[in-house]
């Protein structure tokens, strides 16, 4: 049976990790925030300790929502350059723009593996050292890349 994770009653009441199937490490971070809870303390200190020295803001895979954490677009300073990673473009209502006329915002279209992938080409990084720790699928991208199938 599906649970209605938005309804604090129906959901799980701590985060835990999501184990892979195949390989049993976990694949999502278990420090996640519930939908309606408070974000940890030291978000807001951080936040309020990083940003202003902020010179790249990546943001990766989110709608730009849900608050506090889309805040974070608009409280760097206004030379930080912002990347968005995404399915499609996010957060215009926060500030972000996109186009040929946008000089501090970039948005690399697809999913995020896809482009974190092409953006370890481009800087000529390599990969080798993690891909035992990579998931199969990202494993496959890579492999892909380089011509090995």
């Amino acid at each position: 049976k599906i649970k209605d994770i938005y309804n604090p009653e129906n959901g799980p009441r701590e985060s835990k990790p999501i184990c892979c199937r195949s390989c049993g490490k976990a694949t999502v971070k278990p420090s996640t925030v519930l939908f309606g809870s408070s974000l940890p303390v030291e978000f807001f200190e951080l936040s309020a300790q990083d940003l202003p020295a902020t010179d790249l803001l990546i943001v990766v895979g989110t709608s730009l929502l849900v608050g506090p954490a889309n805040s974070l677009v608009y409280s760097v300073p206004q030379s930080t350059r912002r990347v968005v990673i995404n399915n499609e473009p996010v957060g215009e209502e926060l500030g972000i723009e996109y186009g040929p006329e946008a000089e501090r915002d970039y948005f690399a279209q697809g999913k995020c593996d896809d482009v974190f992938l092409e953006l370890i080409y481009e800087l000529g990084w390599s990969v080798d050292y993690i891909m035992d720790d990579l998931p199969e699928y990202s494993q496959n991208l890579i492999r892909l890349k380089k011509g090995k199938n």
